[in-house]
């Protein structure tokens, strides 16, 4: 709807009225025919009539323009009259600025700031509306403005509740208020713990299950590990004990060999005549004695060798050979050497004879 015609002061040009409400054009649209219409008209008209209400051409929304730019210069230099002229405004402005005056004009009715807004009613707010010059006055008698109770409670009262109003009832449905809701809130957090310590448990009781299937696993292989170690330290000290008896039956070797040498300090005149008579059993005796020699040396090449293989098989903890075998090995080297001791024994007392 346009601005009615008797608001303006002077006169009005024809062609600056709404050809819809014949008032004076209120955001004006223009159609491709050069009629113009209120922006409310044109929209309502064109839902019912797809046509110019003058000339009756076809018309749409999309055709709809601005207003010529010298047809708006004109509009906006009407002079209309206060919208608030019946409540004593006399202003007279300009078009172009009525809105202006409208928003800070002292005769125009405004709401009191204590209402509820559109819900106006007893417990929402105040429903009296007053002229905006009145507006300072209403507020300070105002029935429902709100303020801070004089007790100190903290509440804040209407001008009207003041008188019913008691602080430690207040005070105490506050309190149950608050407790209710702390009582909500620990339950909730109750809940959570205890969904969240049954889901701990129960991992607890998984990883406690793992833990010992992994010690049941390790003491097994524990176990053998020192059946490993007491079986490998069994066959060292036999290995050792060998190297031993090896050892003492060289020096004695030695020691006969050494006895078995001609004395150097003999004349030169009783040697000779010993040599020509028993050459022949020195010789012989002296043959034996390298062999047997030779063969112990080799023996107890072989020893050190398996020694050296042992040990090496500790450090990589590598399980040896059976221990019976090697004791029944051990007991027919021992057993050996002691037949090549007695041999070599028997010779020398043989060479000292001769």
């Amino acid at each position: 709807m346009g601005y009615d015609l008797e608001r303006f002061v002077g006169y009005v040009n024809e062609g600056l009225l709404c050809c819809v409400c014949r008032d004076v054009l209120e955001r004006p649209l223009q159609a491709p025919c050069e009629h113009a219409y209120c922006s409310a008209c044109i929209s309502s008209w064109l839902v019912h009539h797809p046509s110019c209400p003058e000339d009756r051409l076809p018309l749409d929304v999309g055709s709809l323009k601005p207003l010529y730019r010298y047809m708006r210069n004109d509009l906006n230099r009407l002079q209309i009259r206060c919208v608030n002229a019946g409540q004593g405004c006399e202003v007279v402005c300009s078009l172009e600025s009525l809105h202006t005056h409208e928003d800070e004009c002292e005769f125009a009715f405004v709401s009191c700031s204590n209402t509820g807004g559109e819900y106006i009613c007893y417990h929402c707010g105040c429903p009296v509306q007053v002229e905006r010059r009145g507006l300072e006055a209403h507020l300070s008698e105002c029935n429902f403005r709100s303020r801070e109770c004089p007790n100190g409670c903290g509440h804040t009262l209407l001008s009207i509740d003041q008188s019913q109003h008691n602080c430690v009832a207040e005070l105490r449905t506050e309190v149950e208020m608050l407790r209710a809701e702390m009582l909500c809130k620990v339950e909730e957090v109750r809940r959570e713990m205890e969904s969240r310590l049954d889901s701990q448990r129960r991992h607890m009781v998984q990883k406690e299950s793992q833990l010992k299937n992994d010690v049941e696993e390790l003491k097994g292989q524990l176990s053998r590990v020192m059946c490993d170690m007491r079986a490998l330290l069994g066959a060292e000290r036999l290995r050792r004990q060998e190297l031993a008896e090896a050892e003492l039956e060289k020096r004695e070797l030695l020691e006969l060999l050494r006895d078995l040498q001609p004395t150097r300090n003999q004349h030169p005149f009783e040697q000779a005549p010993r040599e020509q008579h028993h050459q022949g059993a020195q010789q012989t005796s002296a043959w034996e004695l390298n062999t047997e020699l030779t063969r112990h040396q080799q023996r107890e090449a072989s020893l050190h060798a398996s020694s050296l293989s042992l040990h090496s098989a500790q450090v990589m903890n590598v399980s040896g050979p059976p221990p019976s075998p090697q004791l029944g090995e051990g007991t027919r080297k021992g057993g050996t050497r002691s037949l090549t001791l007695d041999c070599i024994k028997r010779k020398s007392r043989e060479v000292t004879v001769i």
